[in-house]
């Protein structure tokens, strides 16, 4: 897969193929990164950082997600919002900040997982994915056609809304499929 270069918006959480995220715009290098975004259709990039003790901006992991925007509204502040789409996964090979503060990045496209269907061992992740998206109307929302037969699909929600470190998300989101994600998640939230 050739690589491309594309514009990133460091987060301390993460997005993934099939995920949705809503994104607050303030700083006048986001406003350009989205801009730029929208008139190639290229979209940007979804990295973790990691944090740092200071409360500073840390170093970026090596795989994030191509999103493109899918919604824009403005926010009770005024601010603009986005909601975007994940793509695919990428591996980033060259980093840099050009002069207006943007970060940017070569990267590789990496597949995405293949798709997986659900067993009977996935119904407790399946039962509490529900509970999660009943009590939070909004994340709800975000996913009016939930793919619970797929494990893949599964995986990758569990992936964006658990709390865990970022090194331990990152290399679950690397793999080239959902199995250790997957095993993972059995061990953590099936009884």
């Amino acid at each position: 897969m050739a690589q491309q270069s594309i514009a990133l918006f460091p987060l301390p959480s993460h997005i993934l193929p099939g995920g949705k995220l809503p994104l607050r715009l303030f700083e006048p290098n986001h406003i350009e990164m989205l801009k730029e975004s929208l008139i190639d259709d290229r979209g940007f990039g979804i990295v973790m950082e990691e944090n740092t003790a200071t409360g500073l901006s840390g170093r970026i992991l090596p795989v994030g997600t191509r999103v493109k925007v899918i919604d824009f509204y403005t926010l009770n502040d005024g601010l603009l919002g986005v909601t975007v789409l994940g793509l695919e996964r990428f591996s980033i090979h060259q980093l840099h900040t050009d002069e207006r503060g943007i970060k940017r990045a070569q990267v590789e496209p990496l597949p995405n997982w293949p798709r997986l269907t659900s067993d009977n061992s996935d119904e407790v992740l399946v039962t509490r994915l529900q509970d999660i998206f009943a009590q939070y109307p909004e994340l709800d929302e975000l996913y009016p056609e939930k793919r619970y037969e797929d494990a893949a699909w599964i995986c990758q929600r569990w992936l964006e809304l658990l709390p865990m470190p970022v090194q331990e998300k990152q290399g679950l989101i690397a793999k080239q499929n959902s199995d250790a994600a997957r095993q993972f998640l059995h061990k953590l939230i099936t009884p």
